[in-house]
């Protein structure tokens, strides 16, 4: 996995603070990969509730992702109950590593 564990703590810690401690974080494409270079932070969190204004706290949590990141882009999926699924999610489902 290439994401260094400050910045895992980091972003761990983001989501704790804005949507509560019992939400999940994976990390999922290219970054699982330790074999390849560079990419994008592709981040995956999962709420086991409704998250009010979902698309609007997604894309905050994703700028300031891209903050902790020292400006490295970062791509964020919100998971919730509400959430229709979709083929990215059950991807990185499948193929991710949770933090």
């Amino acid at each position: 996995m290439r994401l260094q564990a400050e910045l895992r703590d980091k972003l761990k810690q983001l989501i704790a603070e804005e949507l509560g401690p019992d939400c999940e974080l994976m990390l999922f494409g290219s970054r699982v990969d330790d074999a390849q270079r560079g990419g994008d932070i592709d981040l995956l969190v999962r709420s086991p509730r409704e998250v009010p204004q979902r698309f609007d706290r997604q894309l905050r949590l994703a700028v300031r992702a891209m903050r902790l990141a020292d400006g490295r882009r970062v791509d964020l999926l919100l998971l919730d109950p509400a959430t229709p699924e979709q083929g990215i999610h059950r991807e990185a489902l499948r193929t991710g590593v949770w933090l």
